[in-house]
């Protein structure tokens, strides 16, 4: 639509809001929608710099949408695909994870058995060009949507490879690309399958269904550990499908109202469960969320499983998305759910705001009790608090900022390129020649951190020097303080033990993929322990389960 047309649409409009509105009992309406098209109108007509209508109404959308909850969005037409990934887990593309490198765009992952995987690309890998355009000033969002494309559609790119320095000119077909529900599962030794679920993305459900049907047919399985951890959620009616493999038939398992009548539903399991007596663990965490929190949840209303790890996020919402023209799509609250007890987990009150402007907690006098259905307490209003509260793996400041300047990818990459192959990631260790070759890696690196005993010295200098305490003490705390100043050697020793898991996992995942990533993570991870301990000891998983309070903490 021209740039008159949309004026013109936009003028016409307004003079039927002022005409109709005027009319209708909505007064406040019509007169914020008039005041806002006369803006608009201002703006576009006697503004200094030219103004795209389309963009005026994004900020304007936008600025409103920000106003209520984070759930609450304006979808432009030009940010459908991404919005279609993260809703359905689909988009077509190659199937690889890009990032910027100082000259080019590299490749900083691939999927396995995708084109990317297929054309023998593999991290640390340069794309020089793409379709003939150079990549040396491109951004990682243009480079992005350049590799995305219609399925079937022929992409050229050339290639530095990493391990031989070879230019290569490839030719790959993109694919309708959907990313596992499923990147890592696995049978062990004691009969515990593990599922690791990153995201409730369209047919998951199937894909669990599928996975567990698999563990059933080795004749090993004795318990599942579903992990949830990280897990945003996605959609409501995969959850209630995974319900259904361990709920009974005809069980409520959520329930949703809001301000129209419209929004209240019951969803309610199907069919007979898969597996209504096999012993389950449920790992969750901060980022474990929405749909997370109602599989867990759920689980933990009925009592069918025990949930170990940290309290989950609290989002109780559920939100609708509609067309608003034009490609465009409101996404928007419109209700909030229930699990089975009764509870909302909804941790956030969106509709008061603290005094700094931040969004306030629903405070502990205002939740309320429920019981699971063995009698339990549970409560809502602050996500789902496990049975058994583990805390997950703190990282030290130093493994925080080599992560965040990216140093700990770069060594994996450079570990690749010198060697061809490695033990599978249940077997292979870092030695002490290769951590030593990571400590001269990073010799001439950029990269720098505050130690926690740094900051509480800074803190009290800081204190001392407002009460005036300072001078008398100054030459005391200057030596502490370079006492206690951060010694990267030193640290880099120190703090072996967990660099070295850390590069464990990363350089793992260069040679089996995301799924060689996950099982190196699992080999120090607390929770997951703590979720065989309790599946190796029934007693200890049936005392949790009649236990009169949730809220156990593992010794």
């Amino acid at each position: 639509m021209s740039y008159f047309r949309k004026l013109v649409v936009i003028l016409a409009f307004t003079n039927f809001a002022g005409g109709i509105f005027a009319q209708s009992k909505d007064f406040d309406l019509s007169k914020s929608l008039e005041i806002f098209f006369t803006a608009l109108r201002e703006l576009q007509n006697n503004y200094i710099d030219s103004l795209s209508t389309d963009q005026l109404v994004t900020y304007a959308l936008e600025g409103i949408t920000s106003h209520l909850d984070p759930y609450t969005k304006y979808v432009p037409a030009e940010q459908q695909t991404e919005f279609d990934f993260q809703t359905t887990g689909k988009y077509a593309g190659i199937g690889s994870l890009i990032q910027k490198d100082s000259a080019c765009i590299i490749i900083a992952g691939q999927y396995k058995n995708l084109p990317a995987d297929r054309a023998g690309l593999h991290a640390g890998d340069r794309i020089m060009e793409i379709d003939g355009q150079s990549t040396k000033d491109m951004s990682v969002e243009k480079a992005s949507n350049m590799l995305k494309g219609e399925a079937n559609t022929v992409l050229n790119l050339s290639v530095r490879k990493l391990r031989t320095g070879e230019l290569l000119n490839l030719t790959i077909t993109r694919e309708n690309i959907r990313m596992p529900s499923v990147p890592y599962s696995k049978i062990y030794e004691n009969g515990a399958g593990y599922i690791n679920f990153p995201s409730f993305t369209s047919g998951s459900s199937s894909d669990i269904r599928k996975t567990l049907t698999e563990f059933r047919a080795t004749g090993r399985l004795k318990s599942l550990i579903l992990d949830l951890r990280g897990n945003r959620g996605g959609q409501l009616l995969e959850a209630v499908e995974i319900l259904n493999l361990f709920l009974p038939k005809g069980l409520a398992v959520v329930t949703s109202s809001g301000k129209k009548k419209d929004t209240e539903e019951k969803y309610l399991t199907r069919e007979n469960p898969l597996e209504p007596d096999l012993p389950l663990v449920v790992l969750v965490d901060n980022g474990s969320a929405s749909a997370s929190e109602i599989v867990s949840g759920a689980i933990q209303d009925m009592d069918r499983g025990v949930i170990v790890g940290t309290n989950t996020f609290g989002k109780g919402y559920v939100q609708s998305v509609r067309p608003i023209g034009y490609e465009a799509q409101l996404t928007y609250t419109i209700a909030k759910y229930y699990i089975p007890s009764g509870r909302c987990v909804q941790a956030h009150n969106f509709a008061t705001f603290s005094s700094d402007g931040s969004v306030s907690f629903i405070p502990d006098s205002l939740k309320k009790e429920f019981k699971t259905k063995n009698g339990r307490k549970v409560f809502d209003g602050g996500g789902v608090t496990p049975d058994v509260t583990v805390e997950g793996e703190e990282y030290s400041p130093m493994a925080i900022s080599l992560m965040r300047k990216n140093l700990i990818f770069k060594y994996s990459v450079e570990y690749f390129r010198k060697n061809l192959t490695l033990d599978t990631p249940d077997k292979f260790a870092l030695t002490e020649k290769d951590y030593q070759d990571f400590i001269n890696y990073l010799s001439d690196k950029e990269y720098d951190y505050q130690t926690a005993s740094e900051m509480t010295m800074r803190r009290l200098i800081n204190a001392a020097k407002q009460e005036k305490y300072y001078d008398n003490a100054k030459d005391v705390m200057d030596s502490l303080m370079t006492l206690l100043k951060h010694d990267k050697s030193k640290d880099l020793k120190i703090n072996q033990e967990e660099l070295s898991a850390i590069l464990m996992e990363e350089i793992s995942e260069r040679y089996y993929y995301e799924e060689g990533r996950l099982e190196a993570l699992l080999r120090r991870d607390k929770q997951f322990d703590e979720a065989c301990n309790i599946l190796n000891n029934a007693e200890k998983y049936n005392d949790i389960l009649k236990n009169s309070t949730i809220q156990k903490q593992a010794e």
